[in-house]
């Protein structure tokens, strides 16, 4: 059915409109602080939004010339060059640390022409227009991150999106047909939204090998980040490089763990890497060997294992951000429930992987073989043999010719092994001496390039974190003649207290020696366990103000909860308003509404109310006669409302919105005039009087 036009409304944007896009803009810069590796206050940017709104919604309620509209565009595109070009002189002004990698620096950059721009928002276009850079900073983050926390900020910007829509389509269409068109927004809406999606979809890959290059290079600075799949040097580096320097991990949650069992495991596999070059690890000769499938969503090992209850693991994992292929899992897997198709096992690292990722907010459960460093067992272990594969280190220092002089690594390992009993024992010592003689150091200067990690870790650095000292280990390890390798993965050490599931961070990861032994298979040790620490106080104060960090999420957790319900709720009342009959405010219910606070205050008075089929002007002229026999400085000033108020209720559409602000001005003079003059004892006592009449009758 075709729809009737009205005139279009030209009035200044609604305050609910406002309203939508301060919220639409705060998902954005909550998804751009849980976006960036190193957290940010984005109370400057609340800030900011909140002036330039109250700035821009004041500024509307003035008409503007065509040329204030010119200069207001101008602005607009300025402010993005500005943000483009100057963002670390506007970091610089609030203490916020300028991430050079371009991703994150046009997160940034986007985040600041959103928060700027809001001054500039005085027409419902302006505002509606906010949707268009919010929706491109999501996309560029869902590039990079993609997190349960931030899904839950797409979806309130959605509905703050369409919010906004609805509003200015209200706007456009004016009052008539109200019920009838309903259908008709929510189709123009939604066909907005698969057209806006198909055109980003279709041009995002010209405009980043155009438009996002020259930015990038000549007008910022930073190079788009390279190919992964570039041309490869001669000299590749190992695939886990050990000795490369400081290292910054962030406090974005990864995943929630759940364990039963005897035991609790402390790591989670990733990768296993089994072959030294001098500067790092590679992972080596590897093949994958898929898993069989009994039936759908449970995967068994083709080569099952047969170990007792007692040294097996329930583990559930919920994943809470990013993409993941790896299945964490806190040893050898005996059998796993996923939502995929297929997995594999890694060979000979046995590690669980797939081909189909896993997202954010999919879990997966599993049996596990886990070994414990039981002292007692692993002591009547035989010495195990180093065959493939536990094949020895590639660097050629380490096997030399009978003849050759030793290294003084070889002299250590030696020195440290050679009254030792047994294999264990023998790692137990490599492990003591790791502890005494060097540190730990999150903050260590990068090796030089042309010496071996190992050695200079233990006899010049004597500093360093988790990946130089599970180096330092196995390696020391394969001296000794004792097959050893290092594995990645997260620690289990932060524990939610209301659920007791282990939280698994970006600072959780961690790298850690296995050892085998003969008939038992390979056992994790971690040399960095009773290590000093360097920088213990800063570790300390992290720690202490880990809880107050999780209170805070949890509290930014329910204010967007409650502002998802409330945003709902009122698309819910734009759609259904109309077919319920609810009207919008008119002139005539403007005019009750006021009349009803001018009988309210002469009743503080002692005016009665209105009697039964009394008239307005009836009641209004008794009023004036009380108010003059009492002497009331209010009797002129109601004298001079009661025919603005009386033309205010009869006149035609155009003519009430013409005399309401001044009614309504006039209507606040006699009122605050009347309460005046019976000052705060009076007004509480006709307050209880009024209130005892209401509840016990005159």
């Amino acid at each position: 059915m075709a729809l009737e036009r009205t005139a279009p409304t030209e009035g200044p944007p609604p305050l609910a409109a406002y309203g939508a896009v301060w919220v639409l803009t705060l998902a954005s810069a909550l998804a751009v602080q849980l976006a960036r590796v190193t957290e940010f206050s984005v109370l400057p940017f609340i800030g900011i939004l909140t002036l330039g709104m109250l700035f821009s919604a004041w500024v509307s309620r003035t008409p503007l010339s065509e040329n204030m509209r010119f200069l207001f565009g101008f602005l607009d595109g300025a402010i993005a060059l500005l943000c483009i070009t100057g963002q670390p002189f506007l970091n610089d002004l609030f203490g916020i640390t300028t991430d050079n990698s371009v991703e994150v620096y046009l997160s940034l950059s986007f985040l600041w022409y959103l928060c700027l721009r809001s001054v500039l928002m005085v027409t419902i276009g302006a505002l509606v227009f906010q949707s268009v850079p919010a929706l491109a900073l999501f996309g560029l983050i869902a590039t990079y991150m993609l997190a349960a926390q931030i899904l839950w900020l797409f979806a309130l910007l959605l509905l703050a999106m369409l919010f906004l829509m609805l509003v200015s389509h209200r706007m456009e269409w004016g009052r008539r047909f109200e019920a009838a068109e309903v259908g008709y927004a929510l189709r123009t809406v939604f066909s907005t939204w698969v057209l806006a999606g198909a055109a980003a979809f279709l041009m995002t890959p010209l405009l980043a090998q155009t438009i996002g290059h020259l930015i990038s290079t000549a007008v910022v600075g930073i190079p788009f980040r390279p190919n992964m799949q570039g041309q490869h040097t001669q000299a590749m580096p190992p695939e886990l490089q050990a000795g490369a320097g400081a290292a910054s991990l962030s406090k974005m949650e990864v995943m929630r763990v759940r364990i039963e069992g005897e035991g609790q495991p402390p790591y989670l596999r990733m990768d296993v890497y089994s072959f030294y070059t001098g500067r790092g690890w590679n992972r080596g000769r590897m093949f994958y060997e898929e898993m069989l499938s009994p039936r759908p969503g449970v995967f068994v090992p083709a080569r099952p294992l047969e170990v007792p209850s007692a040294q097996q693991v329930s583990v559930t994992v919920r994943l809470s951000s990013g993409w993941h292929r790896n299945l964490y899992l806190p040893g050898y897997p005996v059998e796993v429930q996923a939502p995929l198709a297929q997995l594999y096992i890694v060979r000979p690292g046995g590690t669980v992987v797939s081909y189909q990722a896993l997202s954010a907010g999919e879990s997966y459960t599993a049996r596990t073989y886990w070994l414990a460093d039981d002292p007692d067992l692993l002591r009547q272990a035989p010495p195990a043999s180093p065959r493939f594969p536990f094949q020895m280190p590639a660097h050629p220092r380490i096997r030399l010719p009978g003849d050759a002089p030793r290294s003084r690594l070889a002299a250590l390992v030696d020195q440290l092994t050679r009254q030792q009993p047994t294999q264990y024992d023998k790692v137990v010592a490599l492990i003591r001496y790791i502890e005494q003689n060097t540190a730990y150091n999150l903050n260590v200067e990068p090796y030089p390039p042309d010496v071996d990690v190992v050695e200079h870790f233990l006899f010049e650095a004597k500093q360093g974190y988790c990946v130089e000292f599970a180096t330092a280990l196995a390696v020391m390890c394969l001296y000794a003649d004792i097959p050893a390798r290092v594995v990645s993965g997260f620690i289990l050490q932060e524990r939610d207290p209301e659920t007791g599931e282990y939280i698994v961070r970006e600072e959780h990861r961690h790298l850690w020696t296995e050892v085998y032994f003969e008939g038992i298979g390979w056992v994790a040790f971690d040399a960095t366990r009773n290590a000093p620490e360097i920088g213990v106080e800063a570790l300390a104060e992290q720690q202490v103000d880990e809880a107050t960090h999780q209170a805070r999420r949890q509290w930014l957790q329910r204010v967007v909860d409650m502002l998802i319900a409330t945003t709902v709720l009122a698309i819910l009342y734009l759609l259904l308003a109309p077919r319920l009959g609810w009207a919008q405010r008119t002139p005539m219910r403007r005019a009750q509404k006021l009349y009803q606070q001018l009988v309210f205050a002469l009743r503080f008075y002692g005016i009665d109310p209105p009697t039964a089929g009394q008239t307005p002007r009836a009641y209004l002229e008794s009023a004036v006669e009380v108010l003059r026999q009492k002497g009331s400085d209010a009797t002129p000033l109601l004298e001079t409302l009661l025919p603005a108020l009386l033309e205010y209720f009869y006149a035609a559409p155009q003519r009430s919105a013409a005399l309401e602000p001044e009614v309504t001005r006039q209507t606040a003079r006699v009122r605050n005039k009347i309460l005046q003059e019976l000052g705060v004892r009076r007004l509480i006592l006709r307050l209880v009087e009024l209130g005892r009449r209401k509840v016990y009758g005159s």
